[in-house]
């Protein structure tokens, strides 16, 4: 198996149940983040090796409680112990693999890339009325209808993220052709009462803003978050969502805001 620290900030375990080989597979990255992501695993032993803990394995393997997979996990860690690869604290130790296919390509491709991908428009909003935060975006997808969540994308340097750590909660409010105004005020005005000057705003479940004319909206607990490259996902357990088919869906497309034709 191969314990997967890539350089988008994700953590994965490759073959978890191939137990006669255990190693690190490291992307190219910076030093300070490859630091941080031994950290969430367990502790450098040297530049060659990392002390993992067998916990983060289990966690990661989907495995962990199945019998078979147990028990070959742990004639894994057997093996590594007659060879003092296992520690005191009874971490296992790891080679370190260099990985040299991660450069991906260039921020200028991707840019120009995702540009030609349609994408609905929301306003993501928390707090409540009187001390609102929001934001807008084209990343927001659907995940799962059982249970019913979905999920979007944050930059790390937003000053939605903290708002949205704080209250743990959300609305996604997908907007229609009527919408321009309410994408411009969420754009140009800085985070409280103005980005709500545009637009028919109401009070959700507990208080959180709500584009009363919005077509549909989509009211969320935030159940998990993950960073990713410069993002952080954002993942929602749905509590109500309203809907309204009258309008015409807004869409992101080629850096501009565009109309479904009929």
């Amino acid at each position: 198996m191969r314990l997967h620290l890539t350089n988008s900030g994700a953590i994965t375990l490759i073959a978890p149940s191939h137990f006669k080989q255990f190693e690190i597979l490291v992307d190219e990255q910076p030093d300070s983040l490859l630091d941080q992501a031994i950290a969430r695993v367990g502790q450098r032993a040297d530049d060659e090796h990392v002390w993992v803990n067998p916990q983060v394995i289990r966690f990661l393997s989907g495995k962990a409680g199945n019998a078979e997979w147990e028990a070959g996990f742990e004639t894994m860690i057997g093996f590594a112990a007659k060879y003092n690869w296992v520690n005191e604290e009874g971490l296992i130790r790891a080679h370190i693999v260099r990985n040299e296919n991660s450069a991906g390509s260039s921020i200028d491709d991707f840019k120009a890339a995702m540009r030609m991908l349609p994408a609905g428009v929301s306003a993501i909003t928390t707090g409540d009325i009187t001390h609102p935060n929001g934001m807008v975006v084209s990343s927001l997808t659907s995940i799962s209808a059982e249970p019913p969540l979905v999920g979007f994308f944050v930059h790390r340097d937003s000053s939605m993220l903290e708002p949205l750590r704080t209250h743990g909660k959300f609305v996604a409010n997908i907007l229609g052709q009527a919408h321009h105004e309410v994408v411009t005020k969420f754009m140009k005005e800085p985070q409280g009462c103005a980005r709500l000057a545009a637009g028919q705003w109401g009070s959700g479940l507990d208080g959180l803003p709500v584009l009363v004319d919005a077509l549909a909206n989509v009211e969320c607990d935030i159940i998990h978050t993950t960073p990713l490259g410069t993002h952080e996902m954002i993942v929602g357990r749905i509590r109500k969502t309203t809907t309204d088919d009258a309008g015409s869906p807004m869409v992101n497309f080629n850096a501009g805001l565009r109309a479904l034709a009929q």
